[in-house]
């Protein structure tokens, strides 16, 4: 780590310092930090003097490695400015997006690279908002409505319109349905978090109670432990639709389903883990969901479900995965920040 002596001139020091955007200042050759004004300090959680002790890699919750971090500040010790958009973790556990450019910077004849950070967390929550509705818009109420629209031409055709009616009824159903998802995603967007101190296993063991007695064939097991958490009302959402997605798309006969939560206390963490033994998710699900940014590059899946459940997990800062799906078994989790403890 750094071991260099950096320091700007006092007049440097209170222009970066009074920047409302976080500046820190890198070893050109190393990556190390030299300098973190008190913004950056706010959206990495760390003090200046630690700061100048980890590897800023090691914070990453993404596939930044060293050596692409290292030639990014290379490459803009050369001359050419970097820009790039990547998630770290906060001490207390919290995860969010961050955007940093990169530029080059001589102090004294010496070369470094400065770096201008921002919190873009709540950007990213809008953007990706943005792309869910217009998904929203674009694939399902379309559908729906096709499916209304030729109904009125079959039966302007036939004479028994029963069948007919049934398929419109059902789609003006979901439409009414993915009409209240949508209001419940878009209070997602205001300013106030409205969380709660609660406990996780209380939350989980809600879920498990009222599935176990509705199917009593399925093996279910819950290993939680007494953890809390700082969270909005739709978490239990995003939980019930986990569980509730290994009821129904799963063949009942000799299913487990296992729901856990254990403190990560390195990082600050909660992992919950909803495991089943059933039949592994279609890759059309799965894949825009989990190894891409944003969900607008979803074609063809019909179902919102690990949408929904992703933009809840996220706007809690934390992290959905995908930790196992093959014909053994599926392992989805969940990591979000324990709460301060009182």
């Amino acid at each position: 780590m750094t071991t260099t002596s950096f320091e700007f001139d006092d007049e440097a020091d209170q222009f970066y310092s009074s920047l409302e955007v976080g500046v820190t200042v890198h070893d050109s050759t190393t990556g190390d930090i030299c300098y973190a004004n008190e913004y950056a300090e706010d959206v990495y959680g760390y003090p200046a003097e630690k700061l100048r002790t980890i590897d800023i890699v090691d914070v990453s919750t993404d596939s930044l490695s060293k050596s692409k971090f290292i030639k990014q500040i290379r490459a803009a010790a050369a001359g050419h400015p970097q820009q790039f958009e990547w998630r770290v973790t906060r001490p207390s556990g919290e995860i969010l997006w961050i955007e940093m450019r990169l530029s080059e910077l001589s102090v004294e004849d010496q070369s470094y690279v400065i770096a201008v950070i921002q919190n873009i967390d709540d950007y990213k929550m809008k953007l990706r908002h943005f792309y869910l509705l217009n998904r929203i818009i674009r694939h399902n109420f379309r559908n729906k409505l096709q499916i209304v629209s030729g109904g009125f031409s079959q039966i302007d055709n036939q004479s028994n319109g029963n069948k007919v009616f049934d398929q419109m009824r059902r789609a003006i159903a979901e439409l009414v349905r993915l009409t209240s998802w949508v209001n419940k995603i878009t209070s997602l967007t205001g300013d106030e978090k409205n969380t709660d101190r609660v406990n996780v296993h209380t939350l989980l063991e809600t879920e498990v109670e009222k599935y176990r007695s509705n199917y009593p064939d399925i093996n279910w097991e819950l290993a939680s432990e007494n953890l809390y958490i700082d969270a909005n009302p739709l978490l239990q959402k995003a939980f019930h639709e986990l569980i509730d997605n290994a009821v129904r798309h799963n063949a009942h006969e000799d299913l487990a389903i296992t729901v856990s939560a254990s403190e990560n206390v390195a990082d600050q963490q909660i992992d919950i883990q909803i495991i089943d033994t059933g039949e592994p998710i279609p890759d059309i699900e799965i894949a825009p969901l989990l190894n891409s940014d944003e969900p607008n590059q979803l074609k063809h899946g019909d179902k919102i479900g690990l949408w929904e459940v992703q933009t809840i997990v996220n706007r809690h800062q934390g992290i959905l995965k995908l930790k196992e799906n093959n014909t053994d078994r599926k392992v989805i989790e969940i990591t979000l920040p324990l709460a301060d403890p009182k």
